[in-house]
């Protein structure tokens, strides 16, 4: 049934970016909550680990990252957790019912299902690293200048840092 649902989210998501409505770019002056979207547990716990680093617990984050296989992180989501028309379970209220300052995605290819939640999310702002798919979805992207992936987070954040207090 994976293949019946992957089609149905590619659906979604065409429907969904012909809709997008206009959304107003604005940076908050201070961070409270932020999301992380990512491909992999790898990036997400990279990313986290990151922001954790920057801010402490002073920020909340919330994230989600796609992985098929069994993973003991509650984060860890899968076709699985969506219906059988290819929408969000209950499983994701948190995720897209919380305002978040921004969304940052990690990952160059975000996967369809994440894109989808990305969409749906209320947040308006989203920032990650520029590839022509995320090209659509994020409003603020930087090109990777290393294979490092916290090397090239760190930076992004930088320049959003820098964006913000100008």
């Amino acid at each position: 049934m994976k293949w019946l649902k992957d089609k149905l989210i590619e659906w979604q998501l065409e429907k969904l970016l012909k809709s997008l409505p206009k959304r107003e770019v604005r940076i908050p002056d201070q961070f409270r909550c932020i999301g992380i979207l990512a491909n992999s547990e790898e990036d997400f716990l990279v990313t986290k680990e990151l922001l954790r680093d920057l801010w402490g617990y002073k920020v909340r984050i919330i994230g989600l990252f796609y992985s098929e296989e069994e993973s003991r992180i509650l984060e860890a989501v899968s076709y699985k957790n969506f219906t059988w028309f290819a929408l969000p379970s209950d499983y994701f209220n948190e995720f897209l019912l919380e305002k978040m300052d921004f969304i940052l995605i990690p990952s160059l290819k975000l996967n369809p299902y994440l894109r989808y939640l990305l969409l749906q999310n209320q947040t308006g702002f989203t920032v990650g690293l520029y590839s022509e798919e995320n090209k659509p979805y994020l409003d603020l992207m930087m090109n990777g200048q290393s294979d490092d992936l916290k090397t090239n987070v760190h930076h992004l954040i930088e320049y959003l840092k820098k964006i913000k207090e100008a």
